[in-house]
């Protein structure tokens, strides 16, 4: 077994202990954060919210240190943006999710999301006065869905 095999591995059972246990990660719980759009796609609810700082910390909580995917330990951080995906019965879905955010000059941000608490969100750089375009592709149920809203920072 080549040592970044073993690493994936135990990185995935720490991540999936700590969702066994660490009550953020509990499926249940209400949405976080300021709401920016809300659609329903494919017979899926989608929210979107942007977490601040003192809600991506409290989120975070016990997990200081972890490197995870969609995850930052940048000081420009200033978002953390999540999306809560819903199937028809109001349950969360599970899957794949990434954002690809354009920003309002015009270069692209990518990134892969982590889940928890029923969402699927990353750290990201609104610093910028403008629009905001987000892409947002999830692989769901072996189904693909494609969205896209705008957020604009006044």
């Amino acid at each position: 077994m080549n040592t970044n095999y073993k690493k994936i591995t135990v990185m995935a059972v720490l991540i999936l202990l700590t969702a066994l246990i660490h009550p953020a990660f509990a499926q249940d719980q209400p949405d976080k954060g300021l709401m920016i759009a809300e659609k329903n796609l494919e017979g899926y609810t989608l929210k979107y919210s942007l977490l601040n700082p003192e809600e991506r910390k409290e989120l975070m909580k016990g997990m200081e240190g972890m490197k995870m995917h969609g995850m930052s330990d940048s000081p420009d951080v200033t978002h953390h943006l999540v999306v809560y995906v819903r199937g028809a019965d109001g349950k969360p879905a599970t899957g794949k999710i990434g954002f690809n955010i354009t920003n309002p000059d015009g270069t692209p941000f990518k990134t892969l999301t982590m889940g928890m608490q029923g969402g699927y969100g990353a750290d990201v750089l609104f610093k910028a006065k403008g629009i905001y375009k987000i892409r947002m592709k999830a692989v769901v149920a072996g189904k693909t869905i494609d969205d896209e809203i705008s957020y604009e920072v006044k």
